[in-house]
């Protein structure tokens, strides 16, 4: 029996790999415009096989595809790269569009639709040409010639190289003209969501897809209704501030004055409910976790400073006021439904509270409606994100393609931690990469 011995992800060894794979895509960028010089001037070469091998290199280099290689048995999936295409494969609709469709590596469909220089279609429709549906589209061309075409530009140049360098070099691209867009100030959330959409980018340029999570629905209609939490709570603060607050300023006062969306009477009256139902549920878990003797124990072990901690207060009560504590905070509890009807029932009819209201609840009010407008905001672009990345998959170019010391030099640049963008894998994967200064350049 063969025994395969595998070098762990974190390895010296596979770091060097890995550097050496990204330093060679780098090294691609010094020779990038002489060879796109050449394969455009190529495509009008009177050799049929110059042309097929200019046309190739302009799909691969523009539309990041796979060279493909020879099957090695009749039994493997019928998967093909760009040197293997079929006349079946390729749709061509005049003027310059080129429809592909076939499976690619991992047999993962390849199905896009794009706008392509006008030799490139001219010569296309020329390889064509009296060819049956199950002919080589280039058929005067292999991967391997061409890769020996490539290094002809630089030493140990494939196709394969291309694919690494435009991830790169779009994610570079990408990152710098979405982080321009952020506002002065931008949050943590902000950036890394800037972040994804590059990663993104480079994803759909790569293929790299993923079927539709069967939770994503209910995923979706959770964060919804989390962001209709937040209008609630806003709705709130605002109708408080109009009628029981100061004279208000312009600006606020018309903020102030601003309905809210999706907030019907139902679902109010269902948030209600659900907010006193997950307070009883917090405060079973709580008082599960403080009646276990080991708990006042861990918390007393790992106390810094002499202040007790809430848990060892509970403990050193008598049983019977345990019970007492527990009693009174779940009838407080068991009356938020009532409580928050109430008050949103009082808002919306206009009636003033008899206390009033202080400088200091109005000053926290003025905060805790910036706070849910920031966090609506936030919301929103994190729900967009994620539908938009339903079909995506973002980890296969993070792990592959993009050079991790674009990612560290962006934390580095911005203060933001390597984990909100790298798993702890790829932390310990590109542990070579984690001292990448913030000015460092593709």
């Amino acid at each position: 029996h063969t025994k395969y011995v595998f070098l762990a992800a974190g390895s010296s060894l596979t770091g060097q790999s890995d550097f050496r794979k990204f330093e060679k895509a780098r090294k691609l960028k010094d020779h990038i415009d002489r060879i796109r010089e050449d394969y455009r001037a190529q495509l009008k070469d009177r050799e049929m096989a110059v042309r097929q091998r200019a046309t190739a290199m302009y799909l691969i280099d523009r539309f990041a595809l796979r060279a493909g290689n020879e099957k090695s048995s009749e039994e493997e999936a019928d998967t093909v790269g760009c040197c293997s295409l079929r006349l079946e494969h390729v749709l061509l609709e005049p003027p310059c569009t080129v429809t592909f469709d076939f499976l690619g590596k991992d047999s993962i469909r390849f199905f896009n639709k794009f706008e392509v220089d006008p030799d490139v279609f001219k010569n296309l429709m020329l390889f064509k040409k009296s060819k049956e549906p199950g002919d080589l589209m280039f058929d005067r061309l292999s991967t391997g010639s061409l890769n020996k075409h490539l290094s002809s530009y630089m030493e140990g140049l494939s196709a394969k190289v291309f694919r690494t360098y435009n991830a790169s070099i779009t994610f570079e691209q990408e990152l710098e003209k979405n982080m321009r867009q952020l506002p002065a100030g931008a949050s943590d959330t902000a950036r890394v969501l800037a972040y994804t959409k590059a990663n993104r980018q480079v994803a759909v340029l790569c293929n790299h897809q993923k079927s539709v999570s069967r939770n994503h629905a209910a995923s979706m209609e959770k964060s919804e209704d989390k962001i209709r939490g937040h209008k609630y709570e806003r709705r709130l603060a605002r109708l408080e501030l109009l009628i029981d607050g100061p004279k208000l300023d312009p600006e606020t006062r018309a903020s102030c004055l601003v309905e809210e969306s999706d907030l019907d009477e139902e679902w109010m009256e269902d948030y209600e409910k659900s907010t006193q139902q997950k307070k009883l549920e917090t405060l079973t878990k709580k008082f599960l976790k403080y009646d276990d003797p080991e708990t006042a124990s861990i918390a007393k072990a790992n106390r810094k400073g002499d202040r007790l901690t809430p848990v060892e207060i509970y403990a050193a009560k008598s049983p019977k006021e345990q019970q007492a504590i527990k009693a009174k905070e779940f009838e407080e509890a068991e009356g938020i439904t009532d409580e928050m009807k109430r008050k949103r029932e009082r808002l919306m009819a206009g009636k003033r509270s008899k206390a009033g209201m202080s400088e200091t609840v109005f000053l926290k009010l003025k905060k805790t409606l910036q706070a849910k407008t920031d966090a609506i905001h936030a919301a929103k672009a994190l729900l967009k994100d994620r539908d938009e990345g339903k079909e995506t998959s973002l980890g296969t170019s993070k792990t592959n393609y993009i050079d991790p010391r674009l990612t560290y030099a962006w934390c580095q640049k911005y203060g933001t931690k390597a984990d909100r963008v790298f798993p702890k894998t790829l932390q310990t994967k590109f542990k070579w990469a984690a001292a990448t200064p913030a000015d460092w350049e593709f």
